[in-house]
């Protein structure tokens, strides 16, 4: 049973069908009528942020009613990774409210069932809605992010987002979250982490001559960069040592050339007796 109070460890299975988690979410947050569902929700105001916890209550009852419930999701296969995302779903919406407390997910939960939510398999429920733990939470959030911006930018071999400055606003997010993301992942690790940065990757390179087409130039486009490139204390030692290398070959090349040619040395030295500041 999980634990009230304690963060729990989820897998990342429910990244392998992401694309309809994503749509579903779309059709939640476009959905006119969760005020059907505000009379399971009078607990919300006991919570900080009012109307924003109220809202996470109605739209995580519509979730269900999507997922397990409506008749034009009765072809759908159910999953153990449905349970997963609306865990996952529900966690992203609390932790914008309050993202310190490890019961408030659970707590949430048993607001809402103890308030009359009717799920048909609270059971499930149950042993699935828990405060995942912080780094595979961040983790979750990298890949969700670059996965429904991805949509976002892309989706049915057609540029998605309109025009090139909303395409930069996902484009921009994009690079961010996948340098905290591929930074984490050096060559050696296989994990189911990494291995999904990594194919989100190869999805993001196949869009650049979609891009092209469209008109965008190469400084439009997403380039995301290797693991290396992304390590900025690397980086700055990196660059401090080529510098010192670049003045070392350069103090180097001067020294051998004043040498060889002893003239330059002596105009050279002539020019530095006159070149003193004058202070008056």
């Amino acid at each position: 049973m999980v634990s009230f109070t304690e963060p729990c460890n989820q897998s990342y299975d429910f990244f392998s069908s992401i694309k309809s988690y994503i749509k579903f979410t779309k059709n939640v947050d476009i959905y006119r009528e969760l005020h059907k569902f505000n009379e399971k929700c009078n607990f919300a105001s006991r919570y900080d942020n009012r109307i924003q916890s109220n809202n996470v209550c109605q739209k995580f009852q519509y979730f269900y009613t999507l997922l397990f419930e409506d008749e034009n999701t009765e072809t759908r296969t159910f999953h153990p990774t449905d349970y997963e995302y609306l865990n996952f779903w529900l966690n992203y919406q609390l932790r914008s409210i309050n993202n310190n407390d490890y019961s408030i997910v659970k707590k949430f939960y048993n607001n809402m069932v103890d308030n009359g939510a009717m799920f048909k398999d609270k059971t499930e429920l149950d042993k699935n809605m828990c405060y995942i733990q912080e780094d595979i939470y961040k983790n979750m959030d990298i890949l969700y992010t670059l996965h429904n911006n991805y949509f976002e930018i892309y989706e049915n071999k057609k540029i998605n987002c309109g025009n090139k400055e909303s395409c930069s606003v996902y484009i921009r997010e994009c690079l961010e979250k996948y340098k905290k993301g591929i930074y984490q992942c050096p060559e050696e690790k296989v994990d189911k982490f990494c291995n999904e940065i990594r194919n989100l990757k190869s999805k993001y390179e196949a869009i650049k001559n979609a891009l092209l087409n469209a008109g965008y130039n190469i400084s439009d486009l997403i380039i995301l960069p290797e693991r290396q490139e992304n390590n900025s204390h690397g980086k700055l030692f990196r660059d401090k040592k080529n510098k010192k290398r670049e003045i070392k070959e350069n103090i180097n090349q001067e020294t051998e050339r004043l040498l060889y040619k002893p003239e330059e040395n002596k105009v050279l030295g002539n020019r530095k007796q006159y070149n003193i500041l004058y202070n008056s």
